[in-house]
């Protein structure tokens, strides 16, 4: 009789044991992926961000939140910090980010600052299409795994690669890498998916090569994406792949709030959200930013902008006519690229002004050339940045013709003064150091630094005129 009992009750027992097993089994469990994308060093709203992250780490047990890479270059209290780049690193440490993708800016500061930034952030950096040249084991890791509650999570990344094979950062800091197709390099990854719960690309290759990596990726659950500053407003479905990006400077909060059954995603809840609408209560947070941006040096007024300056010719012209203000220089390029802001406002103008507009420390490198080799670099530069202006011009302005052919004879050259450029003489040409080691062009001189920065000039130039005004100014044309 108790033999009887102890099996009816031993039995009951395994039996509601087993029942509760597999309510648990088939229970949804979610998992939140926060992303901040192309931070560019804007870390004025990081209070803001804490807010909405921490809101939802009490609303979730199970929350990653991660960074689409270009954490850095963009403003002066960060990229000009003592320790350059630590400010961002340490705020994205307090808000507790748990991976970042390399974005191309991430090279900015050259590989020995980098390397330090990332010893010191408590999250790692990820990049698959990463070399060491020599073959052996860099700092960034190709894909990190996440275990939640008994979820796993894998989340891979990959950087942008320009038209010279390499990110879009000065060539010198990229020495001793080798670099792949992002794309190409992930699909190497496919099978990661069979040891995980959910498979994540946190990417920094822009909006159309995600698109790209989802239609030939599908065991991707989400992508995570940077560096083309899309704002993903619905996110975008690809071959059952979602796509997201913040835009940019820290203003939105991509959300993905990914459902699983049995340890398998069924389903997937997208928002973006405005970090505007939330309130920064953070102490820690607010004492960092008034400590960072306690710059008396960068608070300096240099001059005055009697009319707000606008747009690449605008704020281009000013930067080309401070390189020609070197009395060595008679003409100076600068790519659009490198204008890093849309406008200066009228009125006082301050050193951190100028390093928002130009944060990347490149040098004027000083070229003897023909008008053949210009023609030659503004040709190649019109035809790589997909056949529109990409460079703006003090000491000359020029035309293309489109109608001329697609060559170097489409390309006019004018002195200020309307006359045509003869080709028999070779002209004094300064170029910031970025353009003199990544663009395309002819030059039989290999040109010589002068040893000083263009942001460097600028501010000087600025400070010499105290007064300045630039209103609808063009010198670079297409027809």
């Amino acid at each position: 009789m108790k033999r009887t009992i102890f099996i009816l009750f031993f039995f009951s027992i395994w039996s509601i044991t087993y029942a509760q097993t597999s309510a648990n089994k088939n229970d949804t469990i979610k998992l939140v992926v926060l992303a901040v994308n192309d931070q560019h060093a804007k870390i004025d709203n990081y209070g803001q961000l804490k807010a909405a992250v921490d809101q939802i780490r009490s609303q979730y047990d199970n929350v990653l939140l991660l960074s689409g890479g270009d954490n850095f270059t963009g403003n002066p209290v960060v990229d000009q910090y003592s320790d350059k780049g630590y400010p961002i690193i340490d705020l994205m440490n307090i808000v507790g980010f748990n991976a970042s993708a390399v974005g191309n800016h991430e090279f900015d500061y050259g590989q020995e600052i980098l390397n330090k930034r990332m010893e010191q952030a408590k999250f790692p950096f990820l990049s698959a299409n990463i070399k060491n040249q020599d073959g052996t084991k860099n700092a960034f890791k190709p894909y990190n795994d996440f275990e939640l509650n008994g979820l796993k999570v894998t989340v891979i990344g990959a950087i942008q690669l320009g038209n010279a094979g390499l990110p879009d950062s000065h060539p010198s800091n990229l020495k001793g890498l080798s670099f792949k197709d992002g794309v190409d390099e992930l699909l190497n990854y496919k099978n990661l998916k069979e040891n995980c719960n959910v498979f994540i690309a946190l990417t920094h290759i822009g909006f159309e090569e995600d698109v790209r990596l989802a239609e030939q990726m599908p065991e991707l659950d989400l992508i995570m994406g940077g560096h083309t500053h899309t704002l993903t407003k619905p996110s975008h479905n690809v071959n059952g792949v979602y796509i997201m990006q913040s835009g940019s400077n820290v203003r939105n909060l991509s959300k993905a709030i990914i459902s699983l059954v049995n340890g398998k995603v069924v389903k997937i809840n997208t928002e973006m959200l405005n970090l505007a609408d939330f309130k920064s209560t953070d102490r820690i947070i607010e004492e960092k930013l008034a400590y960072y941006n306690d710059n008396k040096e960068l608070n300096q007024i240099i001059g005055t902008s009697l009319v707000p300056i606008k747009g690449s010719d605008e704020l281009g012209s000013l930067m080309t006519d401070a390189v020609t203000s070197l009395p060595e220089v008679e003409v100076a390029f600068q790519n659009n690229g490198g204008i890093r802001i849309d406008a200066l406002a009228k009125g006082p103008i301050t050193v951190k002004d100028i390093y928002k507009l130009d944060p990347f420390g490149n040098e004027i490198i000083l070229f003897r050339m023909s008008p053949k080799e210009i023609k030659s670099l503004i040709f190649n530069a019109y035809k790589d940045a997909g056949d529109e202006i990409d460079l703006q011009v003090s000491g000359l302005t020029y035309t293309i013709n489109s109608h001329k052919g697609y060559s170097l004879n489409s390309v006019e050259l004018k002195w200020p003064n309307g006359k045509k450029i003869k080709q028999c003489k070779k002209i004094n040409v300064g170029l910031n150091s970025y353009i003199a080691s990544s663009y395309k062009f002819d030059h039989e001189d290999s040109g010589r630094s002068l040893f000083v920065t263009t942001a460097e000039i600028l501010i000087q130039y600025i400070k010499d005129k105290k007064e300045i005004e630039y209103n609808n100014i063009r010198r670079a044309f297409k027809k």
